[in-house]
């Protein structure tokens, strides 16, 4: 005996609700000769009759009744599914965890998140933001989907590539006389008090090196540990800077103006994914959406008057 498939359970229930094969027919976008040929597969492999035809018109036996309540049940599942997969599929339902770097995740992928979600509020987006260092951990454990970090990972149950190429970019006090100038050389920076990040920020051993490689020695006057604490001290008045070109990603601060450097200072960022486990489709949009947005801030940085 064939078993009963969807369509079979489609067409009996077209029947049942409309009371005839014509308006089922019509339902179900097709020929009448094909509905009849539905119900018989169906009633074969029910076993039993589902419609009386002595009266000129169908009539659904006892049977037939109490097997369409299970049937309808069916089909309602059937249709959540395949609304579900829609959803799925438009991006528009689905959780995913994202651990980050602070420069990042800070401004650049909240806004980006933000925007991502304004029109796709059946999803549900963690961020966490952790050191580069303990990146790794957070993945490991299974606290995110993805990662983005300054360090490579050779973590054996990782995945680690090369996600993009930051440039780091000179942060000056507005009333600054070289805020006037669209690029900053490192010699234009010699003598100017240098607030740095922290030597144990990834960037100040790529800044110190720029600097050797001009014939330069940086002499930071200053070092803090956030990228933040560097631009507000810039933004009183008080030293010059170099960070990420992720400060640009903040709110505008009127007290602050951002050049790029002539000596080009490069800081790659790492996606770190697990190696045994396929990233979903919306964690593939959410890397695609963020990448997107760092391309368009340096754009906008080379692009800026």
């Amino acid at each position: 005996m064939a078993k009963a498939n969807i369509r079979q359970i489609e067409a009996f229930n077209a029947v049942m609700k409309s009371g005839s094969v014509t308006k089922a027919a019509e339902t179900l976008f097709v020929s009448q000769p094909a509905v009849t040929k539905l119900l018989k597969y169906f009633e074969e492999s029910c076993g039993f009759s589902l419609f009386s035809r002595t009266t000129g018109r169908l009539v659904p036996t006892p049977e037939a009744k109490q097997l369409f309540v299970e049937t309808h049940k069916l089909l309602a599942g059937v249709i959540r599914v395949q609304k579900t997969a829609k959803s799925i599929r438009d991006l528009e339902r689905g959780e995913v965890a994202i651990v980050a770097f602070p420069a990042i995740s800070m401004q650049l992928i909240p806004r980006e998140v933000a925007t991502f979600l304004k029109t796709r509020e059946s999803i549900n987006v963690s961020l966490l933001t952790r050191t580069s260092r303990s990146i790794e951990d957070s993945m490991i454990t299974r606290s995110a989907d993805f990662g983005l970090s300054l360090i490579q990972t050779e973590n054996p149950a990782l995945k680690c590539h090369l996600f993009a190429q930051i440039p780091m970019i000179c942060g000056l006090p507005s009333t600054h006389p070289l805020a006037k100038k669209k690029i900053i050389s490192l010699e234009d920076l010699q003598n100017e008090p240098l607030i740095a990040l922290g030597r144990e920020d990834l960037s100040y051993t790529a800044v110190s090196n720029a600097f050797s490689r001009s014939g330069l020695t940086m002499k930071p006057i200053a070092e803090v540990q956030m990228s933040e604490a560097a631009c507000a001290m810039v933004s009183e008045g008080y030293g010059v800077t170099i960070v990420a070109s992720f400060a640009c990603a903040g709110p505008k601060d009127h007290g602050i103006t951002y050049h790029p450097i002539l000596q080009s200072i490069k800081m790659p960022v790492w996606l770190v994914t697990p190696r045994f486990t396929e990233q979903s489709r919306l964690a593939t949009a959410l890397m695609d959406t963020i990448l997107t947005a760092i391309n368009r801030l340096e754009l906008s940085l080379h692009d800026q008057d």
